[in-house]
């Protein structure tokens, strides 16, 4: 490539030499087009996977948080019908023991014991523990 010196002495590439190296440039793309083309879909690929990992890793933790407060919101509403249930059972119950003088009676007899005039209770408990193993306490006078 010819140099071409200017006023001072100093020599630099002429315009010839600059158009030159644009054509090799340009020639080599032209020559091989399918080189850049995968370059760009490789480039582009890394980048739309770069982003995707950082999404993920932005919104895994709140992923994972929604998923475990699912889980306790579902244990927490089973608890809550379990409650629920139990609470229409009482009421149930108290509704019956204060409007229901049969309910009461059965009640008396079932868990009290209590027997009406001239009435005979025959019980067919299921065996017990053996009177070895039932320790009586006196009573303190």
């Amino acid at each position: 490539m010819p140099r071409i010196p200017n006023e001072e002495g100093f020599a630099f590439r002429g315009a010839s030499s600059r158009h030159t190296f644009v054509q090799q440039l340009s020639s080599k793309r032209r020559r091989n087009p399918e080189v850049w083309s995968m370059a760009n879909r490789l480039i582009s690929l890394l980048i739309v996977m770069g982003a995707l990992a950082f999404l993920m890793m932005a919104f895994y933790p709140e992923w994972t948080r929604k998923k475990d407060l699912s889980s306790q919101l579902a244990k927490e509403k089973s608890k809550l019908s379990a409650e629920e249930l139990l609470r229409k059972q009482r009421s149930r119950e108290v509704d019956l023991l204060k409007n229901d003088p049969e309910y009461v009676e059965a009640i008396a007899r079932d868990k009290i014991g209590v027997m009406k005039e001239g009435e005979t209770i025959y019980r067919l408990d299921s065996p017990g523990p053996t009177p070895a193993a039932i320790t009586a306490k006196p009573a303190n006078p």
